[in-house]
């Protein structure tokens, strides 16, 4: 049952103004839109990067980057490897950076596309310091041109050439020269976790970097690692790029594992009030979580946690977290906590909240339980907040922990049918153009408006169709 109250009742409210507004633009549930290329321009974008024109010296390579074997055609950016003497190289190829004009601390990370290969060709899409030093280097993905259902993904880290070292992750897949995938690193605080199409393939928990890094794609040709190329080599070779995407997350540190740039041990990312600490030994993805507890001051009073997204009024919400109270420290009665929506103005002024009361003194021990709660942004609304907060009453004891937390925006498609209800009629078109890719331009059920009908479109749908959110 969601329980809303109004701004007058305080008890249940943070009581504290609004943190910075987060970007807007969003593509992928849980993150925010901060910068992409979908290379659907007639040439190479140079306000986003940089084309380069040098033979490098590196790894032993054999080309000449040149910004001729850069282009731009079919909504793809193109980099061609050929056989082709250029300043003192026997071969050309290109590369691409966002450096000085696109660099950022954490967050996600992401491109399409397929991949050259054949003997001796070195495909990557990688990331540098902006401050220009190495180590530390993040390869999301490298391929080697004659093994092309493998690819690799690795850090570097240390001070070279005394303490530099690296972990690299090989994965086997596709074939990845004759098909279009997706390569994308998540990049935390205290983690990096790689992903093919979607799916972790790797977590490196070494040597994270802190500082801003910028994007780099290109295709080398020869070099210490991939041998060079020989008989069995084809030219000319493309890298085809569908799109670069990168995200930061709408909820920062919502596991409460990291420490921040900073390393400390506290709740980054997050406000806090009252008696609300970082605990690192109890966690329900992790290690850690969100202890929070009564002030023991003989009143009612409450703490708590929360973090702001941007919102839109009439748009729908839904926040999620999950919590747990030790038998060792029982939450006792009639202490409670709750999950709120807190719907604020542009000057973080409190408008309205939705509330949840999620755990209690009749709550099992030792167990982690989750809960959520919906709302539509009122009028005024600028900013949802997501609150953890527990609430102390007759100066009774017990904490608890909270962690995993969650808020999005619900996505409503429109009615298909239309008759009026997101029903099984809907549905039915709906699994037409998602399965069998049918719909013509524009298409019915491209509820994120990318032009097809995907994965994406299926959450949307799926969360209207199942949990009724939408009319």
């Amino acid at each position: 049952m969601k329980i809303t109250r109004s701004a007058a009742t305080l008890l249940l409210t943070s009581g504290v103004l609004a943190l910075s507004p987060l970007a807007l633009a969003q593509e992928l549930p849980g993150w925010n839109l901060v910068w992409s290329d979908e290379f659907n321009g007639p040439t190479l974008d140079t306000t986003k990067w940089r084309a380069e024109d040098a033979a490098l010296v590196k790894n032993n390579e054999q080309q000449y980057y040149s910004p001729n074997n850069v282009f731009i055609a079919g909504g793809n950016m193109l980099i061609k490897a050929e056989r082709l003497w250029q300043g003192g190289r026997p071969y050309t190829s290109g590369l691409i950076e966002t450096r000085n004009k696109f660099s950022q601390t954490f967050g996600r990370i992401e491109a399409r596309m397929r991949l050259p290969g054949t003997q001796g060709i070195w495909p990557a899409f990688w990331m540098l310091p902006q401050s220009g030093s190495w180590p530390p280097e993040i390869d999301i993905m490298e391929l080697l041109g004659h093994d092309p259902t493998r690819v690799y993904m690795s850090n570097h880290w240390g001070v070279y050439p005394s303490t530099w070292t690296y972990r690299t992750t090989g994965y086997t897949g596709p074939n990845f020269t004759t098909t279009y995938n997706t390569f994308a690193v998540e990049w935390h605080s205290n983690r990096l976790d790689f992903y093919v199409n979607g799916v972790r393939r790797a977590t490196h928990n070494q040597g994270i970097p802190q500082t801003p890094f910028y994007i780099i794609l290109n295709t080398a040709v020869g070099g210490d690692w991939p041998g060079f190329p020989d008989a069995s080599t084809v030219f000319p070779q493309w890298m085809r790029v569908d799109w670069v995407r990168v995200y930061q997350p709408i909820i920062q540190n919502a596991s409460l594992e990291s420490m921040g740039p900073n390393a400390n041990a506290g709740l980054y990312g997050w406000g806090n009030w009252g008696n609300a600490f970082y605990d690192g030994t109890l966690g329900r993805s992790g290690s850690s979580s969100a202890k929070i507890f009564g002030n023991f001051n003989g009143g009612a009073n409450n703490s708590g946690i929360y973090q702001d997204m941007n919102a839109t009024p009439g748009k729908r919400y839904r926040a999620q977290a999950w919590w747990y109270t030790p038998s060792g420290d029982k939450i006792a009665s009639p202490n409670f906590a709750a999950l709120n929506i807190e719907w604020r103005n542009a000057q973080g002024q409190l408008i309205s909240f939705e509330t949840f009361p999620s755990i209690d003194s009749t709550t099992p021990a030792n167990t982690w339980v989750q809960s959520e709660v919906r709302g539509i942004a009122p009028p005024g609304t600028a900013r949802a907040r997501i609150v953890a907060i527990f609430l102390q009453n007759n100066n009774a004891g017990g904490s608890i922990r909270v962690d995993d937390l969650d808020i999005r925006e619900v996505q409503c498609p429109p009615d298909l049918a239309p008759d009026f209800a997101v029903d099984d009629s809907d549905f039915v078109l709906f699994a037409d153009a998602y399965n069998e890719l049918v719909c013509g331009t524009p298409c019915p059920a491209d509820f994120n408006n990318d032009g097809i009908v995907d994965d994406a479109d299926f959450v949307i749908f799926a969360d209207a169709y199942n949990e009724l959110t939408c009319p």
